[in-house]
């Protein structure tokens, strides 16, 4: 699957991920802040995410092998409040916040049947 970063902003850094079916989700991520644990979106690369129980968001997939980062997950959340570094994923966006947060984790948790898969991360946008 391919997460391609389109804008950043004061809220956060904005985009799309294209699942296997063709449907596209919204995705939110915070702004790049040199990889720094807890406060940056993580750096473009290639990625494995497996399923995984957490604590806090259930089943969800966690996105292995970040460089200098552990637990990032991707997860149900509106606005860069919501995230610590994970990627949120909406069924829409404006510039400030995701929508629809919760349809769209079981759009993608359903579609991949918790199957893990190899995430890409590109940016089409300046930093």
């Amino acid at each position: 699957m391919k997460l391609t970063r389109l804008k950043t902003n004061l809220n956060g850094t904005f985009g799309k991920i294209q699942l296997p079916s063709g449907k596209v989700l919204s995705t939110l991520e915070l702004q790049w802040k040199d990889n720094q644990r807890q406060i940056s979106c993580i750096p473009a690369a290639t990625y494995q995410c497996d399923m995984v129980n957490s604590p806090k968001f259930g089943r969800v997939y966690q996105v292995k092998d970040v460089p200098n980062r552990s637990h990032i997950l991707i997860h149900a959340g509106n606005w860069t409040k919501d995230t610590s570094g994970c990627i949120l994923v909406g069924m829409s966006n404006n510039d400030s916040q995701l929508f629809e947060s919760r349809k769209a984790l079981a759009l993608l948790m359903n579609e991949l049947d918790e199957q893990s898969f190899k995430l890409e991360v590109v940016e089409a946008y300046d930093k």
